[in-house]
């Protein structure tokens, strides 16, 4: 088997090079930052529209919680229950 040795060279560039690069890279980078403002803006719309939606919640919640207080317990339904009927059948038996 053969050795294969890689041997690296340095490349030197011109300075007309290594500017022409720098433009490039910088266009780039330009390019990538304006992509990642427009995935943000995007982000953010999402997230004021989450936010909406949690407040619409809490405000469900909170009156959920008040239309819950007002509300007869079962057990106490029950004895009312039983009250109006004893009382029905001494209306009815005067």
């Amino acid at each position: 088997m053969k050795n294969t040795l890689k041997t690296t060279e340095e490349k030197t560039f011109t300075v007309n090079e290594v500017g022409s690069m720098i433009e490039r890279f910088d266009e780039k980078l330009s390019t990538l930052a304006e992509s990642m403002d427009i995935k943000f803006e995007s982000v953010n719309q999402r997230l004021d529209n989450v936010e909406t939606k949690i407040d619409r919640l809490q405000d469900d919640m909170v009156e959920v919680k008040f239309e819950l207080k007002r509300k007869v317990g079962e057990d106490e339904f029950e004895k009312l229950e039983k009250r109006v009927v004893k009382l029905e059948k001494l209306s009815l038996a005067n």
